[in-house]
C-alpha cells in the first residue's frame, strides 16, 4: 500500500533534515549528506540531476553530477542572505569548483525570497540580465524524502522571460522545487538524508575547510 502524503507547513521538516545531516547533528550521523535528486525533461529526453549537500549554512557547499559531467559550487554565506542575483546553470560548469559571486543557485537567496513574501514582486539579476520576479501563486507540491511522499508549500513564481520557479515557501530554504520555461521542465522528485557517505568529491580537508 502506498503511504498517504505528509502535508507540512511554514516550518519546513526538510529544512530540519537537511540542516541536521549537514551539520552531523541528531537525528543524523556523522557522513550523511543530504541527497537531492531533480527529473528534467525536455520532448526530446529526460535527465537526471543530483545535488549532494556537503554543508546547509552559514555557507552552502554541495557538489553536483548529471550522468555527463559534475563540479562543486560554493555559496558564501553573504550571497545565501543577500545576493540580487540568480543563476540557473552557469554555476554548473563541468569538472570545476565554482564559487558564486552576487548569484545564488538552486536556491533564492534570503533577500529575495523575503522582497517576494512582502512585496509580491522583486528585481533579479537573472543569468546575467536584470528581470522582476512575481509571486503569482503558493500551493502545494509532493517531494518523496526518505521513501516517503511529503506535501511542501511552495511559492510559485515568474520571471520576465515566461519562466516558471517554484520554491519552498520557507525563508531559510527557499529550494527550487519546480522550473518550466516552454517545452523545458525541471522538478525534484526525491531527498534523501538518512544514508551514509554520499559525497564523492567533497572529502578531507575540502569537506573540513571549504574551497
Amino acid at each position: 500500500m502506498t503511504p498517504l502524503p505528509v502535508r507540512i507547513g511554514m516550518a519546513s521538516v526538510v529544512l530540519a533534515l537537511l540542516a541536521a545531516a549537514a551539520a552531523g547533528e541528531a537525528p543524523m550521523q556523522p557522513g550523511q549528506h543530504p541527497v537531492l535528486v531533480w527529473k528534467t525533461r525536455t520532448p526530446q529526453q529526460e535527465t537526471t540531476f543530483v545535488a549532494r549537500i556537503a554543508r546547509f549554512a552559514p555557507d552552502r557547499f554541495l557538489e553536483w553530477e548529471d550522468g555527463n559531467s559534475q563540479g562543486t559550487v560554493f555559496m558564501p554565506e553573504k550571497e545565501v542572505l543577500a545576493a540580487k542575483g540568480y543563476e540557473s546553470s552557469s554555476l554548473f560548469r563541468a569538472g570545476t569548483d565554482r564559487r558564486a559571486s552576487q548569484a545564488t543557485t538552486l536556491w533564492l537567496s534570503r533577500k529575495i525570497f523575503r522582497e517576494l513574501k512582502e512585496r509580491r514582486a522583486a528585481r533579479c539579476v537573472l543569468d546575467g540580465v536584470s528581470t522582476r520576479f512575481r509571486l503569482v501563486g503558493e500551493g502545494e507540491m509532493e517531494v518523496e524524502v526518505n521513501g516517503a511522499p511529503v506535501r511542501m508549500r511552495v511559492v510559485k513564481v515568474e520571471d520576465g522571460r515566461g519562466g516558471e520557479r517554484w520554491f519552498l515557501d520557507d525563508e531559510d530554504n527557499p529550494l527550487l522545487v519546480r522550473h518550466a520555461i516552454r517545452s523545458y521542465e525541471q522538478q525534484l522528485v526525491g531527498v534523501t538524508t538518512a544514508r551514509p557517505n554520499t559525497l564523492r568529491w567533497i572529502k578531507g580537508k575540502k569537506l573540513s575547510e571549504g574551497p
